[in-house]
């Protein structure tokens, strides 16, 4: 009977331990992340240059036409987030990439040979979400989570030519694995995370105001203080 209300005290006494040893280098804590990653491009539209004659009924000319897209770029990117409890966190990105908006020009009347006219922007999402942690389904030591929110854009051509606003709207997830959990000093926690997210860009770089669709795909160092 000794052994067995040893072993029951002991249990209660572990469980306690283990929770208190996980929580405050958890919850409540300032976490910022640095990563690297890719988003991809997308079709901006197509619009014909057109002359209109004088005579009735009006009749149009076309002189060429043109396709324009935004290619993929590589960004850099920039988190700092809490979470609120060990389901729910919050976080602010930055992410910054260089595009290139590439415009086709073909079929011109005069027989021009086709040509490609590139410019390269700089583009800046900044936007916050809610992150969703799912331990129930963890992999091992990888827990995975589910992300959604909004933020604003801003795509910035050569030279401050022109500067476009728009706004940004994603859903996704990732994982995120803990290499480092301490309850005292001033890194709690260290470890790696990946992500992947579908963008939807409203505004900015566009020939008929439509939204456009990404995806973005990184991976980065976290620091939990």
């Amino acid at each position: 009977m000794i052994g067995l209300r040893g072993v029951l005290a002991a249990a209660v006494l572990v469980v306690p331990a283990q929770a208190a040893a996980q929580n405050p280098a958890f919850v409540h804590r300032l976490e910022i992340t640095g990563g690297v990653g890719y988003f991809t491009g997308a079709t901006l539209g197509h619009a014909d240059a057109n002359l209109r004659g004088n005579a009735m009924p009006a009749q149009t000319f076309t002189l060429f036409t043109t396709d324009t897209t935004l290619s993929g770029s590589v960004t850099g990117e920039v988190r700092v987030g809490t979470w609120l409890s060990r389901r729910i966190g919050v976080e602010g990105r930055l992410g910054y990439g260089r595009p290139n908006v590439e415009t086709s020009v073909r079929a011109d009347t005069e027989g021009a040979a086709p040509i490609t006219v590139v410019e390269r922007i700089d583009q800046f999402v900044i936007d916050a979400g809610v992150l969703i942690r799912l331990d129930e389904m963890r992999i091992g030591q990888l827990v995975p989570y589910a992300a959604g929110g909004a933020g604003y854009l801003r795509q910035v051509h050569e030279g401050l030519a022109l500067i476009e606003d728009g706004h940004v709207y994603h859903l996704g997830g990732g994982v995120v694995r803990d290499l480092l959990t301490r309850t005292r000093g001033v890194i709690r926690a260290a470890g790696l995370r990946a992500d992947a997210r579908v963008y939807f860009l409203s505004g900015g770089v566009s020939l008929d105001n439509r939204t456009t669709t990404h995806g973005s795909f990184s991976a980065g160092f976290f620091v939990r203080f």
